[in-house]
This record gives C-alpha cells, structure tokens and sequence, in this order.
C-alpha cells in the first residue's frame, strides 16, 4: 500500500464525512434561499456547521461566512484592502501574497527569522500611519512553524489596524481563536472534510468587500447557492478534529520525531527547518544535504512513499520555495528540502519505512 505523507497539502476526507455528504446530497437538495419547509432543512443544516465552526474558532456564528475554502476566504480579506498598504510576512501563502497584489494592495514583507518564525517588531517596524490591514499564517504551510499571532494581534488592536489570520493550515489541528484577530480563514480538506469547503470567521463590526456578486447569500458577502453537502461535511469533520485534536497532536509528533531521528542518525547534514521555533507536530520541513527535492520526490513516488517539496499549489513552479528562501537558506539549499507530514491514519510502521525509503534515495541519489 501506498505511503501518504503529503497531509500539509491535503487530507483524505473520514467515511464519517463521505457518508455525511452523500446522505446530504440525497435527502438536503432544496436551496436554502427557498421559502417553502424543505429549504428549511439545508439552513439547519448550515446553521449546524457555523455553530460548531464558530465553537472552535472562538467566535459568534453569525460570524461565520460559508466559503469555497481557504483561498476564496482570504481573498475576501484582501480585496476589502484594496489598493491600500497592507504588511504580509515574507513566508505567506500564495493565496494572500497574490491576492494582495491582484487587488493592488501596497505590500510591505516583514521578514522570517532563521527558524521561520515572524516577530511581532519586524510587523511593527513595517507599519505606517496608513497601513489598511495586517496578514498572518497561524502556522505556516511548508514549514509547520507556529506564527506569534497573539503578540502581533495585540500590536494589531493598539494599533487599531486589521489583523487576519490564515489558519487554513492551523484550524482543526492546534486551538485557534479569533480572540487575536479580527478574521481568520480555514478550509476543510485540511482535517479530513471534503474539498470547496471552507470558512471566514469574523468579529462583529469588521467591514468587509464582497468578492463574488450576485444574490444575497452569506450576509451578502458570498452570493451564491451555498453548497450544502459539503458544508455538512465540513461540520462533521470539524467536529472528529475537536474531539480527537489533542491526542492525535500528540501521536503525530511522536510519529514525527521518530521520523525525523532516523533520518538525522543516517544522513549526515540533515536537519530540520524550525527546530527551535513552536510547530504544527505533524509538519515536517527537513533539510537533505546533496539530494534535489525533485529527484528526492520522484524517486520516492517510485517507491510508494508520497511528500512533498513545499507548498502543493507551487509544485509545478521552477523556483525555490520562497519560504524557504525567507529562511535563510541558498537557493540551492531551498532545493534540497522536503516536507513530511502525518495524518490521523498514520502509523508508525509507515514513518519507518519511509525513513528507510528517503534514506535509500539519499544515498543513491545525493550530488
């Protein structure tokens, strides 16, 4: 069987939740902006997923604007600071640092230190008396890397400027709340729910911009039929994350560092990005001395051992990871990391095997 370590990039959906989507999509069909009783059902069904959205995010559920996911949420954030100075960190997703200069936003980069962490007084030195917004992973994407969200958010509210947060890699895997920020972003095939599936959790007061226009949907900040199914889904797999969070947390960084060991025992150089710096547990960026990402991913594909060299929404990009980049690390280094990480299926027989499989490719393969 297939070895899949690439859960950072997407996860597979519970049978709990395929089964939720199905029975929704044959029983739930009626749009929810109908009048009659049958339309009534899919807005309960709804209801019940801004409810426990909003029970782990630490927010009103009225907050709660039903989204395609992660990159359509953050967009809505950007596009409402358009053409504005907004201050990004160097390591963000592509889905805010393109949004922001889509929408002609004058970005400023607060840059990474070594360990891939932002600190609160490098955003503070990119601040001006006209800066719209300030944007921040909650953990980053090819990294792990916690990011110190509380400390820039109380920046943020002395300041009086808009804080978001992407916890699009964070939410359903370590506790997030909006109590630091004034939005924040999640998407569903992050925690085993089903893909298209996301939210934008918001503070009371917070004025936003639509970003698609049409109908009145989502308190007019999303116009379109709402995909019901997959909303359902969406609350499902929230709820398996929050009941499970803590002791898969755990047994994923077990899995991880045991990982990690073999690797750093066997490969001389090789070493773990962020190592001193907090970290989702199951998110690995690891640093192998000689061998390319690309050869390193395609061999192990061979071998039936999934990872990664960074974020999945770039794989196909011919430069270097500029979180990676951000770190630091020479463009030749930046080419020779490779992200690992577990899910809630992952077993320990799996980690050591693929420890044994990128070990191999290492030595066959390096320079």
């Amino acid at each position: 069987m297939p070895i899949y370590l690439d859960h950072a990039a997407s996860t597979r959906p519970e049978a709990e939740v395929v089964s939720a989507v199905s029975e929704c999509m044959l029983n739930v069909y009626a749009n929810p902006s109908s009048a009659y009783a049958a339309a009534g059902e899919a807005r309960r069904e709804m209801r019940r997923c801004r409810r426990v959205i909003a029970s782990m995010a630490g927010c009103d559920p009225a907050g709660v604007i039903l989204t395609s996911g992660g990159t359509e949420s953050n967009n809505i954030v950007l596009r409402s600071a358009a053409g504005r100075h907004v201050v990004l960190s160097a390591g963000e997703h592509s889905s805010v640092l393109e949004a922001a200069r889509a929408w002609g936003c004058d970005v400023t980069l607060a840059p990474l230190d070594d360990q891939g962490v932002v600190q609160a007084d490098a955003v503070e030195r990119a601040l001006r008396s006209d800066t719209a917004l300030i944007a921040l992973q909650w953990a980053n994407n090819e990294t792990g890397v916690l990011q110190p969200v509380e400390a820039v958010g109380r920046l943020a509210r002395e300041r009086r400027i808009p804080f978001h947060a992407d916890a699009v890699q964070a939410f359903g895997h370590v506790p997030v709340s909006l109590r630091w920020c004034d939005s924040l972003s999640l998407s569903a095939h992050k925690f085993c729910g089903p893909r298209g599936a996301g939210a934008l959790c918001v503070r009371q007061g917070v004025k936003l911009q639509p970003l698609i226009s049409g109908g009145g949907q989502e308190m007019n900040l999303r116009a379109g039929t709402e995909n019901v199914p997959a909303v359902c889904g969406m609350r499902v797999a929230a709820e398996m994350a929050a009941a499970d969070m803590q002791e898969r947390s755990r047994r994923e960084g077990e899995l991880m560092q045991d990982l990690l060991r073999r690797l750093t025992d066997r490969i001389p150089g090789a070493r773990l990005l962020g190592e001193k710096a907090q970290r989702l547990p199951g998110v690995a960026a690891v640093y192998l001395p000689g061998l390319s990402s690309e050869m390193a991913i395609a061999q192990l594909d061979l071998m039936g051992v999934m990872v990664s060299g960074g974020a999945a929404c770039a794989a196909s990009s011919a430069e270097a990871s500029h979180v990676y980049r951000a770190m630091e690390l020479t463009e030749k280094e930046a080419r020779q990391v490779i992200r690992i990480s577990a899910g809630r299926h992952t077993t320990g027989e799996e980690t050591a095997a693929a420890a044994e499989a990128i070990v191999a490719v290492w030595e066959k393969y390096r320079d």
